[in-house]
């Protein structure tokens, strides 16, 4: 029996999760996916007998060996699907995500051949995540890069962008507002002042010196969660 593309949402969700090392909970997932608790229960329990998730006895969801399977081959069509839009069609990287998101539960293995052909083999996505299958361990992937959370990179150390956090792509208004400030992969910032995180209450912005523009960007401190950055070697 195939997966529906409420499990297949789920699925992608709960890999790209636990590949930024969040713990993974339904009540996290209702929080994402905006529906009640229950509702998230139930699905959890269908995806348990279906053999793609294991909780352990503090509800922590795990994927199992066909969990990740499938969650890979659909964030595979994903991603590719993305680049494709953008490559092909001549799509902004900020805006093809919920486009990808109609498309991936309905690609044959014949056309992602296809595009992956037409591509040049990429490896990742627009938003800088690696495509599963065409990345060496991508579930390993933000480690394998020495990739931290910008805000917790040192102030004053340049960094480059890797990617964008995939847990928040279908969040259009955040992705449009790092694009509109040229906080795109591959682009090299430095972290200039950030939230004090021992503060009670703190909402003080995050301020960056962005490689090209000459007056500091200031983002909060959720845009800035959402970027995965790379430390550069200090130039004398």
């Amino acid at each position: 029996m195939e997966a529906s593309s409420v499990t297949e949402e789920y699925l992608e969700t709960i890999y790209n999760m636990g590949m930024e090392g969040e713990t993974v909970i339904g009540a996290r997932l209702a929080e994402k996916f905006w529906v009640a608790p229950p509702t998230v229960t139930e699905t959890l329990k269908r995806m348990t007998r279906d053999g793609y998730i294991e909780m352990d006895n503090k509800r922590q969801v795990f994927l199992t060996d066909r969990g990740v399977e499938l969650a890979e081959a659909v964030l595979r069509r994903h991603r590719l699907t993305e680049r494709f839009l953008v490559d092909m069609l001549g799509m902004q990287w900020h805006q093809v995500h919920e486009e990808a998101c109609r498309l991936e539960h309905h690609i044959s293995g014949a056309v992602e051949e296809r595009v992956v052909k037409s591509l040049g083999s990429p490896t990742t996505c627009p938003h800088g995540n690696p495509i599963p299958g065409y990345v060496p361990n991508a579930r390993t992937y933000l480690k394998d890069q020495g990739a931290i959370r910008l805000l917790t990179a040192e102030i004053g150390q340049p960094v480059r962008i890797l990617c964008v956090s995939e847990v928040v792509e279908d969040e259009e208004e955040l992705i449009s507002y790092l694009h509109d400030r040229n906080l795109t992969p591959g682009t090299e910032i430095t972290l200039v002042e950030r939230p004090n995180a021992q503060a009670a209450g703190e909402t003080r912005d995050v301020v960056l010196a962005v490689a090209g523009l000459h007056a500091n960007v200031t983002i909060s401190p959720h845009a800035a969660h959402a970027l995965w950055v790379v430390p550069l070697a200090a130039t004398s």
